[in-house]
Parts: structure tokens; C-alpha cells; sequence
């Protein structure tokens, strides 16, 4: 079995500038990603998620959101 090396002699290095600018631009992207998020709620649950659960609750459990809610909202 031959040995393979990761160097590679040839490949042109980036320079400073280029890998400065790389992750500017990286860094914009992922701002942008986190900007286009959907709403979470304070324990980082996605809001479609809580609203999947939500759709699972029975009437009893329902009523009991509604008040705990209720009593948030008039605070």
C-alpha cells in the first residue's frame, strides 16, 4: 500500500487579505442565515415546534395553556 501525504506542493496559499475578506464575507452570511430565522422562544425551541406540540394537546390541556396564557398577557 502506498502512502499518501494531505501536503499538497503546489496549491496556491490564500493570502491574508483573501482569507480576512473570506471570513468577512462568511461572517455576513451567517448573519443574514440568523436573521431569517423563525421566532424561539426563551428556551430555544423553534416556535414551529412549540406550535407542533400545541397541536397535540387535549381540550383539558388546551384550557389550561389558555389560562396560564391568559394570565401572562393581563401582566
Amino acid at each position: 500500500m502506498k502512502r499518501k501525504s494531505v501536503h499538497e506542493p503546489k496549491a496556491k496559499l490564500m493570502s491574508v487579505s483573501d482569507v480576512r475578506d473570506d471570513a468577512r464575507e462568511l461572517a455576513a452570511v451567517l448573519r443574514a442565515n440568523l436573521s431569517k430565522s423563525e421566532p424561539v422562544v426563551r428556551l430555544q425551541v423553534p416556535f414551529s415546534t412549540l406550535l407542533s406540540a400545541v397541536d397535540h394537546l387535549h381540550r383539558n390541556e388546551l384550557a389550561m395553556l389558555h389560562k396560564r396564557v391568559g394570565e401572562l398577557l393581563a401582566v
